[in-house]
């Protein structure tokens, strides 16, 4: 594979491996922002049936009691609902991690490509100069002999 097929595939994994940094940051944000409104409906629930609680000790009529209920169920669903979508952002951000990762991997792999050929080339090239040198040094003592036989 010669350098500029490798620069470019490196740069390809490079730009999907930040592609699937920003997803997994998006991810976690939309998880973060799901639980928390998981946590302020569960608040919520809770200081409601606090309240229904107190006005039953003070005496509240059956219609009201029926209302004060019936809105705790509704609670108690988007609280379901709430948890059933927070899993499913659990298995996206696994999704999203897990690909993130494979992409990382992918890098490190034409990065370490990289490494390796470049080394190679340079070790290519000190030989190179080191058989020159030889050269060099072998036709230098070879004219100091035919020079010192002629002499």
């Amino acid at each position: 594979m010669n350098q500029s097929t490798l620069s470019y595939l490196t740069e390809q994994a490079k730009t999907a491996r930040d592609d699937a940094a920003k997803l997994l940051a998006t991810e976690r944000h939309n998880k973060q922002r799901i639980a928390q409104q998981l946590e302020m409906l569960k608040s919520y629930r809770n200081d409601y049936a606090t309240e229904l609680q107190r006005q039953l000790l003070d005496g509240l009529a059956p219609a009201t009691v029926a209302t004060f209920r019936a809105f705790l169920t509704s609670l108690e669903d988007a609280i379901e609902r709430a948890e059933a979508t927070l899993m499913q952002q659990d298995q996206r951000l696994d999704k999203s991690q897990s690909h993130w990762q494979q992409q990382q991997q992918k890098l490190q792999s034409f990065n370490t490509l990289q490494s390796r050929q470049s080394s190679r080339a340079m070790r290519d090239r000190v030989r190179a100069e080191q058989r020159l040198a030889d050269e060099f040094t072998t036709n230098l003592t070879a004219r100091r002999i035919v020079g010192a036989g002629n002499g």
